[in-house]
């Protein structure tokens, strides 16, 4: 025991503890660092994996979309099918429906080549396309499922692999209706879910991923792995539950390669399938695996320098104990360099008051040197050893010894320069000190600096006087010998350019200046050197913190004698009034720009109706007849004729209406149609209007394509008359100017004699080849002012515009039957019909279109009931005479 409590084990425990420290420190900062790393990857590592589900997710969502369009579409054909089947009463067959450019291609792309087939009410297939079918399905579920249930929606089955081809397909099949409603059979398409996954965009998955198809039912599944398709009934998936897996994750059971994926689902509900998508765990992850690397080099290079770093720490130690064994030479030396110094030194010791606290009272003049002595007008010997309350009381007085109590007591030096009128037989002084604090004391350096601080501040006036000046100027000032080097800039300059006095000083001032401007700037004072012309210029500025300033820099020679003994300088700044110029000038560019894409003509018209802006658009339509029309007004550019018709849109424009109108271009040979739009422009207040906005657009093409297309829903398919809808119309309007003009008008309704057994004996294509022939012999007895129309099956309206007389219209309704009671040859079938006819006359009367209809046809039944091959003839009469006749 007596042993472990020596002094020389006390310092062992010392050197160790020494020793020890810092590598003790560094491991346990190194181990913390690599386990914040080790924990962090692992975070970030389950955050990429489930960022890689989700995009997995996001490309089965995909795939499912497209699969559930497709089979949409194909549900889609079934119907079209059957309503095609229906309307033709069972003639059509599966080679005119999958035609090239047929109905089929309207819905789906011509090369899926789907299975199709047409079973008939027995089951046995009627016709089939692109596959084999057996030929007897009655005893098929889903035939039967179809049978017996009337209702119009299609039978999708489970996918299953078709015994011959080996392929697995999905079944879509719907059910054939006759005209009487009953069932006629079932069409059938199949269609391989190969073709989902190999015609999908393969720019989604990475390489090696799998694009797959499962069914929910039994598991049948098909894959696509870039080049490869692969089809199975083992590929087993399970949904991921809680874990480190996320709830959307599909996870494979069994591989189906040896590429490990990280998947994604689906639902698709309706066809009880699953879509999912799956990249490669190598690209999925690739990210993290990147970022992990970088973590580890991170803390690998952190561990170095940590290391570097105790290492120097232990070296620096080695070196402070090593400078504590000098302190004791340098102390030896100290009064060598006291006696020697230039300064009066002054070497205090403390003298505390008796008792617990220990509070300096005074200090007492340990040592000094000549010099000190002199300045206190006294010898070394008289004034060592004693008190500074005997030697100089004035240092209590004016807060001296409380300056040395506080660097004793802090150990922080205070060095200072001060005035002092106090020391015997000196005067008025300035003085600079030094205290430092030493053992129980402080050491004071003190020099008359008297001389030095009168010039100071001679000079500080006379600087005070010139920088109060400069600094006042709203320019910032630069001042430079001849040879270009800085010598002063003012306050503003500092302002403008970033730069402090001190940092603009020499050739630093060129700092400011943006490196490209720079060396012009350098050639045009050299150049400025020897002509001696004042030189100016705007260039850029750039303040330390990166911010750009344009000034005006001007700047001059000072000239005495034909010398150049310096130069003058200033600096406006004038970045807000550039900034506002580029930001107009650059707000006219987008604007141009802007206007000169759109494919719209746009101009602006002031309220003087003079034209201040057009884009390309417009200059190009001007250029058509080589007018010029900025600056100049509506009318002088557009001329009289066109200007009456504008006239009343500016007016409403100007007055503060946006109005859409329709123009014709009388110049055009091809009739163009404009759509022009007003657009007001207002003042500030909101109030006044300053002019308005023109756009201009041809839209004679799509106004003639409307035409077109309302032409086309008026014409009969058949006969090429007009069809109802077209017939309806015109009667309203023919009605509407009958009433106007004061006219007489008559509206036809016939019908065919003995039509139905002409159909059924010769069937539909006579009938329809009687139909157009009777349509053309119509037309042939009619005038061209009448309009001729079908409006289904063997029913014909004529109406007659502008009658002058009745017994005129008398004699063209038996002109008409007489026509019609010729023989029609229809290519070789000769067949005898008639026509009876029901007219209709209408002066004006408040009867509608309808009810001049139901007139006409009143007739017709009249005619009918009084043999056929013939007409009636009256007067429209009010709704509730004609419900009495």
């Amino acid at each position: 025991m007596n042993y472990f409590a020596t002094r020389p084990f006390v310092m062992y425990l010392r050197h160790l503890y020494r020793a020890i420290l810092l590598p003790v420190f560094a491991l346990a900062l190194l181990a913390a660092l690599w386990a914040a790393a080790a924990y962090q990857i692992g975070q970030e590592k389950l955050t990429a994996h489930y960022e890689a589900v989700l995009h997995s997710q996001s490309l089965a969502r995909t795939l499912a979309e497209h699969t559930n369009h497709l089979l949409r579409q194909i549900d889609h054909a079934t119907q079209l099918f059957k309503l095609k089947y229906e309307e033709t009463g069972g003639t059509l067959r599966l080679a005119e429906f999958t035609r090239r450019n047929g109905l089929l291609d309207s819905l789906l792309p011509s090369k899926l080549d789907l299975p199709l087939a047409l079973v008939g009410a027995d089951g046995r297939l009627l016709d089939s396309r692109n596959g084999y079918f057996a030929p007897d399905q009655h005893q098929q579920a889903f035939f039967s499922q179809l049978a017996n249930n009337t209702a119009d929606t299609p039978l999708v089955t489970t996918p299953v692999v078709e015994p011959r081809t080996k392929k697995w397909q999905i079944q879509i099949s719907r059910r054939l209706n006759n005209r009487q409603g009953e069932f006629a059979g079932i069409i059938m398409v199949m269609i391989d879910p190969a073709a989902f996954v190999e015609d999908y965009d393969r720019l989604n998955v990475d390489p090696g991923g799998a694009v797959l198809l499962i069914s929910r039912e039994n598991g049948m599944s098909t894959a696509r792995v870039d080049e490869q398709v692969i089809i199975s009934d083992s590929i087993d998936f399970t949904v991921a539950q809680g874990g480190r897996q996320q709830s959307d994750e599909l996870l494979l059971a069994h591989p189906f390669d040896a590429v490990e994926r990280i998947y994604g689902y689906t639902e698709m509900p309706r066809y009880l399938m699953l879509a999912v998508v799956g990249n490669p765990v190598t690209s999925a992850m690739a990210t993290f695996e990147h970022r992990r690397d970088i973590y580890y080099r991170a803390v690998a290079v952190a561990s170095v320098l940590v290391l570097l770093f105790v290492g120097l720490l232990m070296q620096q130690a080695h070196r402070l104990r090593r400078s504590a064994r000098m302190v004791t030479e340098a102390q030896t030396m100290l009064r060598a360099a006291a006696d020697a110094s230039m300064d009066a030194v002054y070497l205090l010791k403390a003298c505390h008051m008796r008792g617990p606290g220990k509070e300096v009272v005074d200090f007492t003049i340990a040592d000094l040197n000549e010099r000190g002595a002199a300045l206190l007008g006294s010898t070394t010997d008289e004034i060592k050893g004693r008190r500074l309350i005997e030697v100089l009381p004035a240092l209590h007085t004016k807060g001296f010894l409380e300056k040395y109590k506080t660097v004793l007591a802090s150990g922080r030096p205070l060095e200072e320069e001060f005035e002092i009128d106090f020391l015997p037989g000196r005067g008025h002084l300035w003085l600079h000190h030094q205290i430092v604090a030493i053992h129980d004391g402080v050491a004071v350096t003190t020099r008359d600096i008297t001389p030095r601080k009168e010039s100071e501040l001679a000079m500080r006036k006379n600087q005070a006087e010139l920088a109060a000046v400069n600094d006042a100027s709203p320019l910032g000032l630069i001042r430079a010998d001849p040879a270009g080097h800085c010598t002063y800039v003012n306050r503003t300059f500092e302002f403008i350019t970033g730069l402090t006095r001190d940092e603009a000083l020499g050739d630093a001032w060129l700092r400011a200046v943006h490196p490209n401007d720079r060396q012009v700037l350098k050639e045009a004072l050299k150049h400025m050197a020897k002509t001696r012309v004042p030189y100016q210029d705007t260039v850029r500025c750039v303040h330390p913190d990166g911010m750009m300033v344009w000034v005006s820099f001007k700047v001059a020679a000072m000239v005495v004698d034909g010398h150049i003994y310096g130069y003058v300088g200033t600096v406006d700044d004038i970045t807000h009034v550039r900034k506002s110029v580029m930001a107009l000038r650059e707000s006219e560019a987008r604007l141009r720009t802007i206007a000169d894409t759109l494919p719209a003509m746009v101009a602006y018209v002031d309220s003087e109706e003079i034209y201040r802006f057009h884009n390309v658009a417009y200059e190009r339509e001007f250029n058509r007849s080589g007018l010029t029309v900025l600056g100049k007004s509506i009318e002088a550019t557009m001329g009289q004729e066109r200007y009456q018709f504008l006239s009343p849109y500016i007016k409403r424009a100007l007055a503060g209406e946006t109005l859409t109108f329709e123009e014709e271009d009388p110049d055009s040979t091809v009739g163009r149609t404009f759509e022009v739009v007003y657009i007001p422009q207002m003042d500030e207040d909101g109030v006044t209007v300053i002019g308005f906005h023109v756009m201009r657009q041809d839209i004679t093409a799509q106004k003639r394509e409307k035409q077109r297309l309302l032409k086309l829903s008026q014409v009969d398919a058949l006969t090429g008359l007009t069809n109802r809808a077209g017939f309806l119309q015109k009667l309203q309007d023919t009605m509407a100017a009958c009433r106007e003009n004061h006219s007489l008008m008559a509206v036809m309704y016939m019908d065919i004699d003995r039509f139905k057994p002409v159909n059924d004996t010769f069937g539909h294509s006579v009938g329809d080849a009687l139909l157009r022939a009777f349509s053309g012999r119509l037309t042939h007895a009619m005038r061209a002012t009448d309009t001729i129309a079908r409006l289904g099956g063997d029913e014909f309206t004529i109406i007659m515009e502008r009658i002058g007389r009745m017994d005129a219209a008398d004699a063209l309704a038996a002109k008409i039957v007489t026509a019609m009671q010729a023989p029609f040859d229809l290519d070789g079938t000769v067949v005898s019909i008639s026509a009876s006819i029901g007219m209709a006359y209408y002066r004006g009367e408040d009867v509608t279109p309808a009810e001049l209809l139901n007139r006409a046809d009143v007739l017709l039944y009249e005619a009918k009931q009084g043999g056929r091959n013939t007409y009636r003839a009256g007067p429209a009469l009010p709704t509730t005479t004609s419900n009495a006749a």
